[in-house]
């Protein structure tokens, strides 16, 4: 068994853990408990199971909410979907990038690409080509946790340069925060997509789960339920309470109380410091001190590609989304009909007007700068759309970033946060959510077992 190594299935010291949140890692982790023959009882208040990485029904097949691939080096989840005997729909396919810049697309695939942006001079080419090869051969990643991207790259590459290229990405996906991201987050990013690489000769190939993410979903909540996890949807806890010293009592929507060994909680942290409100202030102030952006993504069914790239960033400062990823330029349209999808994608502040504008005046505002991507577009093109949000989408990562991580044990007995924000030094991820799911059990198994002290 990945991850947990299996307890012996009799009553013996049989506990009850509750896991709070129905997401990846909280279902990796149910069924790591499961498999250990432990009780488990999971809540999950939306209506469906799987968190971010979800999938909803279009025309006879399924896509995600919000777009999803794997690397190359993801190997916790690949050993995972080979687990649970889903390895046949796994699909290695190849994939473009290409960057949106001065009215232009520019592909973005490698280092002769990056020679042809001739929207920056020829030097400034030659020095982001130099710097993404460092980056590329750094393994001590440490030494880039106490400075701010901003402040490396600008030095690095020249202010001409950042500002045209990187600092202009930079700018687009972190808003008001774009000084604040901390230099490790940035290689984490060059480090992902070198690693993904077979060979730095190799174009990139990407993973995608025929019929969705839903596949590896269903195949994990049938799992679970298999070993005997009980799997709750549509409500969730109010409160935890600490009884008799180190047990739990979890109190929840109509009032009912269930009695848990420990608890592991995988929502955002700030939830966490509302279910328990006695939780020590240091321990409650990292949790309340980290931030999160959020994100809209306005999805659109077209009867034509918009592009020919499946990954396009956008940095031109104009254009009110950041990315465009047309996922029927990465998986064939055949597999949706002949449909075609894409995702614009727009990470912001949560108290940006975007968030709470309404649908349809997201996607009229979207529509006239559709024409700059493609300027063919119509928006007779667009046969349906969809808009979906998602308030803690992105963790903040700041300088000294590990030092203000809350800890997966918290300072009460047996009770344990396991979510994107303690991800480090990679970003959120379906591969790092599985990884931490199997982290977190085993830490868990380990402690009522008798393991380390805490």
């Amino acid at each position: 068994m990945a991850g947990v190594a299996a307890g012996e299935r009799t009553g013996q010291n049989r506990k009850h853990i509750g896991v709070v949140g129905g997401g990846i890692a909280g279902l990796t982790a149910a069924l790591r408990f499961a498999q250990a023959g432990q009780r488990v009882t999971l809540w999950e208040r939306s209506d469906r199971l799987g968190g971010q990485a979800a999938a909803f029904p279009v025309d006879g097949a399924h896509l995600e909410y919000f777009y999803h691939h794997l690397f190359q080096s993801d190997r916790e989840i690949v050993a995972l979907i080979e687990e649970l005997g889903i390895a046949d729909h796994l699909m290695w396919l190849p994939s473009n990038v290409g960057y949106f810049a001065d009215g232009r697309i520019y592909p973005l695939n490698g280092a002769l690409d990056l020679l042809r942006l001739r929207f920056i001079p020829l030097i400034d080419r030659v020095r982001i080509g130099l710097v993404t090869a460092y980056l590329q051969r750094v393994r001590r990643w440490e030494k880039f946790e106490r400075i701010t991207a901003d402040a490396w790259l600008r030095r690095a590459l020249g202010q001409r340069a950042y500002d045209r290229t990187l600092g202009a990405q930079l700018r687009a996906k972190f808003g008001r925060y774009y000084d604040q991201v901390a230099m490790v987050w940035f290689w984490g990013k060059i480090w992902l997509r070198t690693t993904s690489r077979r060979s730095p000769l190799d174009n990139e190939k990407l993973g995608y789960i025929r019929g969705s993410f839903n596949v590896l979903i269903d195949a994990l909540v049938e799992c679970c339920r298999r070993e005997g996890a009980d799997l709750r949807t549509g409500s969730g806890p109010t409160a935890l309470r600490q009884t008799d010293g180190e047990c739990w009592t979890v109190v929840l929507d109509d009032r009912s109380e269930v009695h848990c060994d420990a608890v592991v909680v995988t929502t955002p942290s700030p939830i966490l410091a509302r279910l328990v409100p006695n939780l020590p202030e240091a321990y409650r102030a990292k949790l309340t001190g980290l931030t999160y952006e959020a994100a809209a993504v306005a999805l659109l069914q077209l009867s034509r590609p918009l592009s020919a790239i499946y990954w396009l960033n956008v940095a031109d400062p104009d254009v009110p989304f950041t990315g465009i990823i047309e996922h029927t330029n990465f998986v064939d349209p055949a597999e949706y009909g002949g449909k075609r999808f894409v995702y614009l994608s727009k990470y912001l502040e949560p108290d940006h007007p975007y968030f709470t504008l309404p649908e349809a005046e997201l996607i009229e505002t979207y529509l006239p700068y559709l024409k700059r991507i493609n300027p063919d577009f119509d928006p007779s093109w667009i046969e349906r759309w969809w808009v979906f949000r998602e308030r803690s989408a992105q963790p903040i990562v700041t300088p000294n970033y590990r030092e203000k991580l809350p800890e997966h044990r918290t300072p009460l007995a047996n009770l344990y946060l396991a979510n994107t924000s303690q991800i480090y030094p990679e970003d959120r991820g379906t591969n790092y959510s599985v990884r931490l799911g199997n982290r977190i059990a085993e830490m868990v198994l380990t402690d009522l077992a008798g393991g380390p002290a805490r």
